[in-house]
Protein backbone atom coordinates (compact mmCIF):
# COMPACT_ATOMS: atom_id res chain seq x y z
CA UNK A 1 0.00 0.00 0.00
CA UNK A 2 1.25 3.48 -0.84
CA UNK A 3 0.34 6.73 0.90
CA UNK A 4 0.50 10.11 -0.84
CA UNK A 5 0.12 13.54 0.62
CA UNK A 6 -2.41 15.10 -1.74
CA UNK A 7 -1.24 18.69 -1.56
CA UNK A 8 -1.66 19.30 2.15
CA UNK A 9 -1.05 17.41 5.35
CA UNK A 10 -4.81 17.30 5.91
CA UNK A 11 -5.49 15.29 2.77
CA UNK A 12 -4.00 11.92 1.89
CA UNK A 13 -4.63 9.29 -0.76
CA UNK A 14 -3.99 5.57 -0.43
CA UNK A 15 -3.44 3.12 -3.25
CA UNK A 16 -1.73 -0.11 -4.17
CA UNK A 17 2.02 -0.07 -4.81
CA UNK A 18 2.89 0.57 -8.44
CA UNK A 19 -0.46 2.16 -9.28
CA UNK A 20 -0.92 5.90 -9.68
CA UNK A 21 -2.94 8.28 -11.84
CA UNK A 22 -0.37 8.09 -14.63
CA UNK A 23 -0.20 4.30 -14.82
CA UNK A 24 -3.98 4.04 -14.54
CA UNK A 25 -4.57 6.56 -17.33
CA UNK A 26 -1.92 4.87 -19.49
CA UNK A 27 -3.56 1.46 -19.02
CA UNK A 28 -7.04 2.82 -19.78
CA UNK A 29 -5.82 4.61 -22.91
CA UNK A 30 -3.81 1.60 -24.08
CA UNK A 31 -6.90 -0.61 -23.82
CA UNK A 32 -8.63 1.79 -26.22
CA UNK A 33 -5.74 2.37 -28.62
CA UNK A 34 -5.15 5.96 -27.51
CA UNK A 35 -1.54 7.21 -27.53
CA UNK A 36 -0.27 9.64 -24.88
CA UNK A 37 0.21 12.31 -27.55
CA UNK A 38 -3.59 12.42 -27.95
CA UNK A 39 -4.28 12.86 -24.23
CA UNK A 40 -4.64 16.07 -22.23
CA UNK A 41 -4.65 16.17 -18.45
CA UNK A 42 -5.20 18.75 -15.72
CA UNK A 43 -3.90 18.64 -12.17
CA UNK A 44 -3.03 20.53 -9.04
CA UNK A 45 -1.52 18.08 -6.56
CA UNK A 46 1.55 15.87 -6.17
CA UNK A 47 -0.66 12.83 -6.81
CA UNK A 48 -1.33 14.24 -10.30
CA UNK A 49 2.38 14.36 -11.26
CA UNK A 50 2.58 10.90 -12.94
CA UNK A 51 -0.57 11.67 -14.97
CA UNK A 52 0.65 15.13 -15.97
CA UNK A 53 4.02 13.71 -17.00
CA UNK A 54 2.45 10.87 -19.04
CA UNK A 55 -0.13 12.89 -20.99
CA UNK A 56 0.95 14.37 -24.29
CA UNK A 57 -0.12 17.80 -23.09
CA UNK A 58 -0.89 18.75 -19.51
CA UNK A 59 -1.91 21.78 -17.52
CA UNK A 60 -1.34 22.65 -13.90
CA UNK A 61 -3.79 25.15 -12.53
CA UNK A 62 -2.34 28.41 -11.22
CA UNK A 63 -2.93 27.40 -7.60
CA UNK A 64 -1.24 24.00 -8.06
CA UNK A 65 1.43 22.48 -5.86
CA UNK A 66 4.91 23.22 -7.22
CA UNK A 67 5.45 19.53 -8.09
CA UNK A 68 2.37 19.55 -10.34
CA UNK A 69 3.47 22.80 -11.97
CA UNK A 70 6.91 21.34 -12.71
CA UNK A 71 5.42 18.18 -14.26
CA UNK A 72 2.89 19.92 -16.51
CA UNK A 73 3.65 21.18 -20.01
CA UNK A 74 1.46 24.27 -19.52
CA UNK A 75 -0.31 26.35 -16.90
CA UNK A 76 -3.88 27.65 -16.82
CA UNK A 77 -5.86 29.85 -14.44
CA UNK A 78 -6.71 28.50 -10.98
CA UNK A 79 -9.34 25.80 -10.57
CA UNK A 80 -11.57 28.24 -8.68
CA UNK A 81 -11.35 30.53 -11.75
CA UNK A 82 -12.48 27.70 -14.06
CA UNK A 83 -9.01 27.45 -15.60
CA UNK A 84 -9.51 23.95 -16.94
CA UNK A 85 -12.85 24.92 -18.48
CA UNK A 86 -11.24 27.77 -20.40
CA UNK A 87 -8.56 25.48 -21.85
CA UNK A 88 -11.10 22.82 -22.83
CA UNK A 89 -13.21 25.45 -24.62
CA UNK A 90 -10.15 26.55 -26.63
CA UNK A 91 -9.19 22.96 -27.47
CA UNK A 92 -12.71 22.05 -28.58
CA UNK A 93 -13.00 25.22 -30.68
CA UNK A 94 -9.64 24.52 -32.34
CA UNK A 95 -10.70 20.96 -33.17
CA UNK A 96 -13.98 22.06 -34.77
Amino acid sequence: MRLWEAGSRDQIELGPDGVDKGSSLAAWCSSRGIDAEHVVAFGDAPTDVPMLAWAGRSWAVANAHSAATAAATDQCPANFDDGGDAVIEVLVSAAS
